[in-house]
């Protein structure tokens, strides 16, 4: 009798182990009760890191638990939710991650898994947005590279990229120490006509403050149809107090290359960047300055930030017959030379005639990587400002959510092996501009340029 009952009070309680195992890997399936749905959209946030492993080109440099951590943190500010005791829920918080969450991102499911059981009214999607900004935000290392777009943004970006002409004021803007600043405006364009500046900031778009974070927030309200208005906030830096501009939109040609002759057979041209039709422009401009027997020549690279590394080649190689234009190296330590002879060009200026390249700390990527090619040559004479060192292949990468995540996946040097991304071109003859030259709207370093070359041809010309 006492064997008997012996054996089912073992029988019991092997059962209550059992079904105490059975809760465990129920909790290692689900997490908390109402954590274990789920909505799928956490799995986008997974992709996104298996690409920046397999191809971001600081690959060695990643640290998973500190991305992670920005990550959670970006979830949290994203839904405007408290920090605690979230973060100490998190350490009691059962469960065990699936396969499909990458390694050292434990913590990113736990968090994921907690926040919809704790707040299910948070949209999953805003999260998968915020988890993703949060991660490329944390590769920065210096100026920003990287970013993730959303699908709109990301449309928007690749129309922007296609347009030669478009509707609205016509200033080209950049992110100057967090402040939307103006850094050149196009001739006869609404912006120019209204009386805005180089180095206007400004301070709010109809009514509506700038914010700090990504241009493409700051400027979404600037374009709009031809005919529209739209009224800047501005801080110009010669007055003390800010004043509203009014402008009416229209449509903007976007041409890339202006010029001009200055006295004693001095040429100018400018390069705001590097689009498909800008060889064409730049060609143009040589044979006007070759027919006219030009002696000198400033090549304007200032505030140049934008196109590819394969058109600046092609604008090299109507300075430099041949030789090397610039190598890249990717993550796998794999170089990739890019060579002028490939970019068909013919030298069109005369190699008699005497260059200044003149950059500035807006001069950055494929405008670096031609102010290097022409100074490691010794065909010209760079002067300036110290470059940005943003010299690096960025590509945009889609995700299944139709958005895309932008960031380097090669790093650019000279022919003579001086990096470019990080260290910028130096330039052979300092030259910048004092606060004097800014409020007076004085270009001193194209005055500098011209003195340069004029004390450097023959007296005689």
């Amino acid at each position: 009798m006492f064997k008997l009952r012996q054996f089912h009070f073992k029988s019991l309680l092997i059962l209550a182990l059992v079904a105490s195992l059975a809760l465990v890997v129920l909790g290692g399936c689900q997490g908390r009760p109402g954590a274990s749905s789920g909505s799928g959209q956490e799995q986008v946030v997974w992709e996104g890191w298996t690409v920046i492993k397999d191809s971001y080109v600081d690959t060695n440099s990643l640290d998973s638990e500190q991305v992670a951590g920005h990550i959670i943190v970006g979830m949290l500010d994203a839904a405007e939710k408290p920090h605690y005791p979230f973060l100490s829920d998190m350490s009691d918080f059962r469960g065990r991650p699936p396969r499909s969450v990458p390694e050292g991102f434990d913590d990113v499911w736990r968090a994921w898994q907690l926040f919809l059981q704790t707040w299910p009214e948070v949209d999953p999607a805003v999260l998968a947005d915020a988890a993703l900004t949060s991660m490329m935000a944390s590769l920065e290392t210096g100026d920003r590279v990287s970013s993730y777009l959303n699908e709109e943004d990301y449309q928007r970006s690749q129309e922007d990229e296609r347009e030669v002409s478009y509707q609205g004021v016509g200033a080209v803007m950049s992110m100057e120490d967090g402040k939307l600043t103006i850094v050149s405006l196009m001739s006869d364009a609404p912006a120019a006509r209204a009386g805005l500046q180089r180095n206007d900031v400004i301070l709010e778009v109809d009514g509506v403050p700038v914010g700090d974070s990504e241009i493409s927030e700051s400027t979404s309200n600037i374009r709009g149809p031809s005919g529209s208005r739209v009224t800047f906030l501005i801080q110009r830096p010669t007055e003390t107090e800010p004043r509203e501009v009014s402008i009416t939109r229209g449509n903007v040609n976007v041409p890339t290359v202006d010029m001009s002759l200055l006295p004693s057979s001095v040429g100018y041209m400018y390069i705001q960047a590097f689009y498909d039709h800008t060889l064409d422009e730049v060609l143009d401009v040589l044979e006007t300055f070759n027919e006219l027997e030009t002696l000198g020549m400033v090549l304007d690279l200032r505030s140049n930030q934008t196109g590819s590394l394969e058109l600046a080649r092609d604008v090299a190689a109507q300075f430099v017959t041949d030789g090397l234009f610039a190598y890249q190296i990717d993550n796998e330590q794999v170089r990739t030379d890019l060579h002028l002879q490939e970019g068909g060009g013919s030298g069109v200026l005369d190699q008699e005639v005497k260059l200044v390249v003149l950059v500035n700390e807006g001069t950055a990527e494929a405008a670096e990587a031609l102010a290097g090619a022409l100074q490691d040559a010794g065909r010209g004479v760079v002067m300036g400002d110290p470059t940005r060192g943003r010299g690096s292949t960025n590509s945009y990468v889609t995700l299944s959510n139709g958005g895309a995540l932008y960031f380097p996946t090669s790093y650019w040097f000279t022919p003579s092996g001086r990096a470019i991304s990080g260290e910028g071109i130096l330039p052979d003859i300092s030259a910048s501009l004092s606060q004097e030259d800014l409020l007076m709207n004085r270009d001193s370093q194209l005055q500098r340029a011209y003195e340069y070359l004029d004390q450097s041809l023959p007296a005689f010309r």
